[in-house]
């Protein structure tokens, strides 16, 4: 009777967990058999874009692949030619610089990780294969995200949240 009365406290995972379960699962699949890629950051996107409503989805996923694509562009552009911590580290002027004049400010921080990603996780031989497999992998991680968010069970989107946003 104890296993029983344990069980019954401990919560059943909710819809949109299942939901993001389910975008990361077919996210990596998609990644390691099909294209042959490491599914690690296609997963990350994946999990962004798995949202309440479908607005907060995609602008999660525009938040990240925003950033991901100048962070990636900018590290590629700088590590390409110098391994010179001092010099890398300016790249993140330009990353900075950029998404505040697109308007895109919460797009700093992912842009900055994967700016970090490509500047310090390669030889400047492999920054440009690197950037370009990280970006692409993001975007179809979002991609994957919101098709499961909106096909399996959409979220139900109220008129307040849509045009107030996430909140």
């Amino acid at each position: 009777m104890k296993n029983k009365a344990i069980f019954r406290r401990i919560p059943l995972p909710g819809l949109r967990t299942i939901k993001t379960v389910l975008a990361a699962m077919l996210t990596a699949l998609l990644m390691r058999h099909v294209l042959h890629q490491n599914p690690f950051f296609g997963c990350i996107g994946a999990v962004v874009a798995v949202e309440r409503t479908f607005h907060s989805s995609l602008r999660a996923s525009v938040i990240r692949n925003v950033g991901t694509i100048t962070g990636g562009c900018i590290g590629i552009a700088v590590s390409s030619f110098t391994e010179s911590i001092p010099l890398l580290s300016l790249g993140l002027i330009p990353l900075i610089w950029i998404n505040n004049k697109i308007g895109r400010q919460e797009s700093i921080v992912p842009g900055a990780i994967v700016y970090f990603a490509v500047s310090y996780l390669n030889t400047m031989e492999q920054a440009w294969s690197y950037g370009l497999t990280r970006m692409a992998c993001t975007f179809i991680g979002t991609i994957v995200g919101i098709a499961v968010n909106m096909l399996i069970f959409p979220p139900k989107e109220s008129p307040v949240a849509a045009s107030a946003g996430p909140g």
